[in-house]
């Protein structure tokens, strides 16, 4: 019955976070967002060189600046810089307006909003000889 209390609770909770979002509208994601990731990869990349198809765990993070410069509703345009890399960056915001999908040059990304000024973002690509995933918070500066 415990387990049952619990389970309703969080319900009621998800419900009223979901309510809240959508009566806030959708959020502005306009600015500057700075983080650091730390990625796993499996053999090179443009931002990290490779010899072996075998899974690498670099100790160095690299810190990532998107730059959001225009909104429209749920989607948004911009740039995403990462060490001597630039790359144009697409996304939208889901329904729920607490999560969204962001496409750069090669790669795919899922957010959450952590609050109005946080994002934490999860990173992917595939290619026959390379892959990465990662995921970490950005700042709005």
């Amino acid at each position: 019955m415990r387990a049952v209390r619990i389970a309703a609770a969080t319900l009621v909770s998800l419900a009223a976070l979901t309510a809240l979002a959508r009566a806030d509208g959708v959020p502005n994601i306009i600015g500057t967002w700075k983080g650091t990731a730390y990625a796993v990869q499996v053999g090179p990349t443009p931002y990290r060189q490779s010899d072996t198809l075998a899974p690498k765990f670099p100790d160095a993070g690299m810190e990532f600046t998107y730059e959001i410069t225009e909104q429209h509703d749920n989607r948004f345009a911009g740039t995403m810089r990462g060490g001597k890399f630039a790359e144009t960056i697409i996304g939208a915001i889901s329904p729920d307006n607490v999560s969204g999908v962001m496409l750069d040059d090669d790669g795919d990304y899922t957010f959450t909003f952590a609050d109005a000024n946080t994002l934490n973002l999860c990173y992917r690509h595939s290619y026959p000889l390379s892959r990465v995933v990662a995921c970490w918070q950005a700042k709005r500066s």
